[in-house]
């Protein structure tokens, strides 16, 4: 069997193609999930240690900062934040990295090369699951269980996801070119957990920041998600600004496009560069 890939073909993600090469992607999800918990004496209790340390951290931070919220209902929201939080940074940054990570497939074997920023999504939501399960027997003992709005979660977990996979696949291809990513990545990230309501509430954002930067504070998709995320858990939208959340979306589908058609049309020249 030979396959040709034409260098003057145009560039367009065939999902025929993407499902028919399913069964590599589901074996590379399984081996990144071994491989990275292989040879550790707890295993995948690490994914349940690593959140839980930093809601603690950032609990007591939040504590300091803002003390007009309850012990535990502060706790609540940081954890909330932060396990949302950790499902997208670990997104961005594991399909980020992923083509370099299987620099060994890419020059040797022709596959679609989306399935492997795809692949690392899966090992992110299985971390995210672990720690969320956590989580919710936290949710349960102090807020009692959730009522219908925790049906739209899945959205938003569907939402963080599409928005890190759309970056990622951007800065996947920029790291294959430009190796000076790799480096700049955890500055955007730690940059990006401080301008987001991770572990303060968007409110508290607001009541600081000066009035020409509020509009564009709430422009910022994870606001809404992040915001989302904590309406499904506890029935309260912070701050309710339809205009910013309908062009939060329209720019988490402007990222997908350009995420996508950046990855694609350099994807026949990924081996050249590794």
């Amino acid at each position: 069997m030979k396959t040709v890939i034409l260098s003057g073909s145009k560039a367009k993600l065939d999902f025929k193609e993407v499902l028919n090469y399913r069964g590599l992607l589901k074996n590379i999800a399984y081996r990144d999930v071994t491989v990275r918990y292989k040879q550790t004496w707890i295993g995948m209790i690490w994914a349940i240690i690593k959140p839980l340390m930093n809601i603690l951290i950032f609990s007591i931070i939040s504590r300091l900062i803002d003390k007009t919220s309850n012990t535990s209902q502060n706790f609540l929201n940081v954890g909330a934040g932060v396990i949302i939080w950790n499902l997208m940074a670990s997104c961005v940054s594991d399909s980020s990295g992923s083509l370099l990570a299987n620099a060994n497939l890419l020059t040797k074997v022709y596959f679609p090369k989306i399935i492997l920023p795809f692949s690392s999504i899966f090992v992110c939501l299985i971390d995210f699951a672990i720690a969320f399960a956590i989580y919710l027997i936290f949710f349960f003992i102090f807020n009692g269980f959730p009522g219908f709005h925790i049906l739209f979660l899945p959205i938003f977990v569907f939402l963080a996801v599409f928005l890190c996979l759309s970056l990622g696949l951007l800065f996947a291809t920029l790291n294959v070119k430009y190796r000076d990513v790799n480096f700049a990545l955890p500055f955007f990230l730690q940059f990006a957990f401080y301008a987001s309501p991770v572990f303060l509430s968007t409110q508290f954002y607001l009541n600081h920041l000066p009035h020409y930067l509020q509009k564009a504070f709430l422009l910022n998709p994870a606001v809404f998600i992040l915001d989302g995320f904590r309406y499904s858990l506890f029935g309260k939208w912070e701050v309710y600004d339809v205009q910013a959340i309908i062009c939060s979306v329209v720019i988490m589908v402007i990222l997908f496009f350009i995420g996508l058609r950046y990855f694609l049309k350099f994807e026949k020249s990924f081996a050249d560069y590794i």
